[in-house]
């Protein structure tokens, strides 16, 4: 019995550096983007399997790009983290490559589910891949965020607001509070979501 006891000792003890080195806490200081973050370390963290929109500063932000860094820093910005690696430790720029907890949540997974970012699950990282699939499935159900730019057009025209960089249909009622100076026709969602803009969270053209 006793050398059982002992034996388990000694096993936990070489598993400790392997645990350690597996997951670790840390807090988040700066956001990079939809999917980059950096931590109190001055490390730089990229979500595994999370392809979030880019904001380009020559050619502008791509659909729904501002919303997911928004959406990032709500979830994770000056926050402890825990953050949890795979086989690949780094990409190919040397940042970081890992899954990101706040508590309970898997942030990788909730910026996914809210349509701020495609699932893009890659060997040999694949710890949380049908997770990460199932949120996608269901932010495309749903038309969420990014998703949103692949619905069909449902009305002959669109009403665009400059100052907010939202559309709406005509019928919206926030139509009628947008200024003649602020207001934009587009003739198909397309037209609207290839400059940046989001579709109204009300009327949800």
């Amino acid at each position: 019995m006793l050398r059982r006891t002992i034996a388990s000792a000694l096993l936990l003890i070489l598993l400790l550096p392997a645990i350690s080195v597996f997951a670790r806490d840390s807090v988040v200081r700066k956001i990079i983007d939809g999917n980059t973050v950096q931590l109190e370390s001055g490390e730089i963290i990229r979500y595994i399997g999370v392809a979030a929109p880019v904001i380009n500063k020559k050619e502008g932000p791509e659909f729904y790009a501002r919303q997911a860094v928004s959406f990032n820093k709500k979830l994770v910005f000056m926050k402890k983290v825990r953050l949890e690696f795979d086989a690949k430790r780094k990409d190919e720029a040397g940042n970081m490559l890992a899954y990101v907890f706040v508590k309970k949540t898997l942030v990788n997974a909730e910026l996914i589910r809210n349509g701020c970012a495609r699932a893009e699950v890659t060997p040999p990282n694949l710890r949380y891949k049908d997770l990460l699939l199932n949120a996608q499935k269901r932010a495309m159900a749903e038309d969420k965020g990014i998703w949103a730019e692949k619905k069909r057009d449902t009305e002959k025209y669109y009403v665009g607001n400059k100052r907010a960089s939202t559309f709406h249909r005509p019928s919206c009622k926030a139509v009628e509070k947008i200024p003649d100076k602020a207001r934009i026709v587009f003739h198909n969602r397309s037209d609207a979501i290839k400059i940046g803009y989001v579709p109204c969270k009300i009327c949800k053209p």
